[in-house]
């Protein structure tokens, strides 16, 4: 009996697919059979499972950015910089006579929320993307690297990649003394206020969310910006690319523990805003008038690339590098942003995985349980890993087909493919448990490619694909890697958006209870 179609069908219903099993011999081919009162019969695997260190990884494709400094307990130190370009709000900008250049204003929108407390009149908002609670060194320089759209070794046929490993190209070029610079910077969750034309020429107030907010140099924007006025270096962002080329926030640690937050530059919201004065002449009343302008340079429309600073401490590099491929580990090193995936290899004796494609099988459930090794890392966990397809760098079917999805909540969505670490915990203490049930299916039932599977954390499991508005999934969301082991040629870019990490018992773990294995469990028919 073949159960695909039949699984087609429950998945959608009760989102376990099932499957048909033989119960004899399954100790002589490496599984073992468990038997219990319902009729379901359980049968462990021994998986391969290994960590993998990523020493780059491509970002100038990414969504949002991280900057600042981050400590873990057991992977180290992980310094963020970010490099934009700058792009005109208008191109043959016309400031008037006599320009007084008052103040030059750096905005970034964080992520926040509002708090309980927050009312209408005064709004009160937490950040929802920092980690840790320091400071660091915060300044800002000009480069005269030149961020390309098009790669030239390609023959100008695809877009250039920038890795995390590119500091030294940036900071090689860098332009004049810095036009910022704070030993002590802190992320904020204070709101600010700017000042808006209302009706009836009144100005209205506006309470804005929190963001970051840097007063630049007047000197460097008047020479660069406002003494240009009429020239054709602002008379096109082609031009202006050329003679402005980019701005490196660049963070540096300062010993007091350092924080680490996720913004968005991508926002609309996201400019360097220079407030002046000049003189103009109004035609209507024939007369010269002084005025306040403001003009605005844009983040949000330019090449960006975040860069990393920071090594895994040189005994856990070692423990990594270590690790067998043949024959697993003992433990499974996972951690964000430029850090470490797991590799898991199912059935690699053929003659198992032949055995069981010759039976027909019937399969309630197909699961790994990754259980923390608190005994080497019981801080702060990530909430959620996602598994997929390494060797092809795609999803896995059970991902496609778990109806729990929920856009609007993230960390309640694909809750049946990948149980959230807040609801897993048993006699043998904290786990995360992925479903691979269809996977299976495919693979015992359909002879589908029995492909390496990767496993990384991510802070929110619905963005690593593209969706359409209903849910629909258009194409995987990946990041180039360079000086990778293979099979890594590629990463799910979801995993770059969050510093945190965590330690998993692997497959040779002396904790028989908390080894990582295949179970599969299946309805005997026979």
């Amino acid at each position: 009996m073949r159960l695909n179609k039949l699984f087609q069908i429950t998945a959608f219903v009760a989102v376990i697919s099932a499957f048909v099993g033989c119960d004899e011999d399954f100790t002589e081919v490496g599984g073992e059979i468990i038997n219990n009162s319902s009729n379901v019969k359980l049968m462990e695997f021994e998986v391969n499972a290994y960590s993998q260190k990523i020493n780059s990884v491509q970002t100038n494709n990414l969504s949002n950015f991280f900057l600042g400094v981050h400590e873990h307990p057991v992977y180290g130190q992980s310094v963020a910089s970010v490099v934009s370009e700058l792009k005109l709000s208008e191109t043959e900008p016309e400031f008037g006579e006599n320009v007084v250049l008052d103040s030059v204003v750096l905005t970034i929108p964080y992520f926040s929320s509002e708090t309980t407390e927050s009312t209408r009149e005064n709004p009160v908002y937490k950040l929802d993307s920092i980690f840790g609670d320091g400071s660091f060194k915060l300044s800002i320089y000009e480069t005269s690297f030149l961020l390309n759209d098009l790669d030239p070794e390609a023959g100008f046929a695809g877009r250039q990649k920038y890795y995390t490993d590119q500091k030294s190209k940036f900071e090689q070029n860098i332009v004049g003394a810095p036009i910022y610079e704070n030993d002590s910077f802190e992320p904020s969750s204070e709101t600010y206020v700017t000042y808006e034309p209302g009706e009836e020429e009144e100005i209205d107030t506006i309470t804005n969310k929190p963001a970051l907010r840097l007063k630049l140099s007047v000197d460097y924007f008047k020479n660069k910006i406002i003494d240009k006025q009429g020239s054709v270096e602002l008379s096109s962002n082609d031009n202006f690319k050329d003679y402005l080329r980019n701005l490196y926030i660049k963070a540096e640690d300062n010993g007091s523990g350092g924080s680490q937050i996720l913004f968005n530059i991508n926002s609309e919201d996201a400019h360097i805003t220079l407030y002046y004065n000049s003189d103009i002449v109004d035609e209507v009343e024939d007369e010269e008038k002084r005025v306040r302008g403001s003009y605005k340079l844009n983040f949000f429309t330019g090449n960006r690339v975040n860069l990393y600073d920071g090594e895994y401490p040189g005994d856990l590099l070692q423990t990594i590098q270590s690790q067998s491929s043949q024959t697993g580990s003992e433990n499974i090193y996972l951690k964000g942003q430029e850090g470490s995936i797991g590799v898991i290899e199912l059935f690699q004796d053929a003659d198992v995985l032949e055995s069981l494609q010759g039976q027909d099988l019937l399969i309630n459930e197909a699961n790994l349980t990754f259980y923390i090794n608190e005994s080497i890392y019981n801080g702060d966990q990530p909430n959620r890993l996602y598994l997929y397809d390494l060797t092809n760098n795609t999803i896995l079917s059970d991902y496609a087909l778990d109806i729990s999805l929920n856009l609007a909540n993230p960390n309640e969505s694909l809750t049946t493919f990948s149980t959230p670490l807040k609801v897993a915990e048993d006699e043998n203490g904290s786990f995360y448990k992925i479903r691979i049930t269809n996977h299976i299916t495919r693979l015992l039932n359909e002879n589908a490619e029995n492909v390496k599977l990767g496993l990384v954390v991510v802070p929110n499991i619905n963005t690593v694909v593209s969706r359409g508005s209903q849910g629909s999934i258009s194409g995987s969301l990946l990041s180039a890697t360079r000086n990778a082991p293979a099979p890594i040629d590629r990463l799910p870019a979801a995993t770059l958006f969050t510093p945190k990490g965590t330690v998993l018992h692997g497959n040779m773990s002396p904790d028989d209870d908390k080894r990582l294995k295949l179970r599969i469990y299946y309805t005997d028919f026979n």
